[in-house]
């Protein structure tokens, strides 16, 4: 990784959300680590996700969130044909944060939010 964390102090979260969900999530990621999102990163994101596809290697966007208690490296991409966006969030070793990741990606996978 580039941020010099090494690659054994990284865990790394795979899973999906609903797509109308993705916008929470990044907004939920970002809270999360003290990192205030604003329209030009939802843009950036909204763009770059458009053409993705999860079934291929290359077809995945990446976007950092660089908060001030840690740093998101977010790889997202639709599934072509259904309704939901594969996610996966690399970050340093932190099991507090691990699992307020998982907790808010089970959420977004299983109900819809309504902002």
């Amino acid at each position: 990784m580039s941020d010099g964390v090494q690659e054994s102090a990284v865990t790394s979260i795979r899973s999906w959300v609903l797509t109308a969900n993705v916008r929470p999530l990044v907004e939920s990621l970002a809270a999360l680590v003290d990192y205030a999102v604003d329209g030009w990163d939802w843009d950036a994101i909204e763009t770059g996700l458009s053409g993705t596809d999860a079934d291929d290697p290359h077809g995945w966007y990446d976007y950092p969130l660089i908060g001030t208690t840690a740093t998101l490296h977010l790889k997202l991409a639709n599934d072509p044909g259904s309704l939901v966006t594969t996610v996966q969030v690399r970050h340093a070793l932190d099991e507090v944060l691990t699992a307020r990741i998982e907790t808010t990606l089970s959420m977004l996978a299983r109900y819809q939010v309504i902002a």
